[in-house]
Parts: C-alpha cells; sequence; structure tokens
C-alpha cells in the first residue's frame, strides 16, 4: 500500500471518527437528565406535540445536508474525507427520520412507541 494511500485511508478514518464522535456528544448531551446530575426527576409537565415535533424532524433531517459544499471545501480536502462527511450527514439524517418516523407511530398509536430519550429529543426540537 503507498504511503497517499495510507495517509487518504488514515485521514478518512479519522473524519469518520471525529463525525461519529460528534453525533454520540449530540445524543449523550439530549440523553443528560436531571437524575444523572443528582436532582430528582420531575414528571413531563408538557405533552410533545408530537405533529409539529415529527414536520420538525424530518425537516431537520434534510438539514442536516445545508452547507455540504462549504465543508468539503474547507475540509474535505481528499475525496476519502468528502466520503467521511457525506457518510456522518447520510447517518445523522436517516437517525432524524427515523425519530420522525416515530413520532408519527406515537399520533397513531400512542406515546407508548416512544423512549424517554426520543421524547426528551421530540421536545427540544419543537421548543
Amino acid at each position: 500500500m503507498g504511503l497517499r494511500k495510507r495517509i487518504f485511508t488514515l485521514s478518512s478514518a479519522i473524519i469518520a471518527g471525529l463525525v461519529t464522535i460528534a453525533i454520540g456528544l449530540i445524543l449523550w448531551s439530549t440523553t443528560l437528565s436531571s437524575a444523572s446530575q443528582g436532582q430528582a426527576v420531575k414528571p413531563q409537565q408538557d405533552p410533545v406535540q408530537l405533529e409539529q415535533a415529527a414536520d420538525q424532524a424530518a425537516d431537520l433531517s434534510e438539514d442536516v445536508y445545508s452547507g455540504l459544499d462549504t465543508t468539503k471545501k474547507i475540509i474535505g480536502k481528499t475525496e476519502a474525507r468528502n466520503q467521511a462527511i457525506e457518510t456522518g450527514r447520510d447517518a445523522a439524517s436517516q437517525k432524524l427520520e427515523e425519530l420522525s418516523d416515530r413520532a408519527q407511530q406515537a399520533e397513531t398509536h400512542g406515546e407508548d412507541v416512544l423512549s424517554a430519550t426520543d421524547k426528551r429529543v421530540l421536545k427540544h426540537i419543537t421548543e
């Protein structure tokens, strides 16, 4: 394997890792509850507006791609980096689309189909 190919492979792995870490940090920050911070857990007072939340999650799944060309110009100097950037955005878009689908399903079948994390994220994106 040539040096150039090794560098491309390494940089794509680094970019993919950074994207994965960023997505993980976003998901982790949304799952922090008041209980993990040493406070009493308060019951959720306002119900999630499921239709609005589903629409917002669907919109955000498309917004993930905004600025893609700019990101590629600044960070994606190689094809491997550009591919890693696209893969990370595809994964984020897919997660948001799945969340939108679960919110639509919850609208029909009740909020029991949503996890506590789903409810927190949906509530957050509608505020």
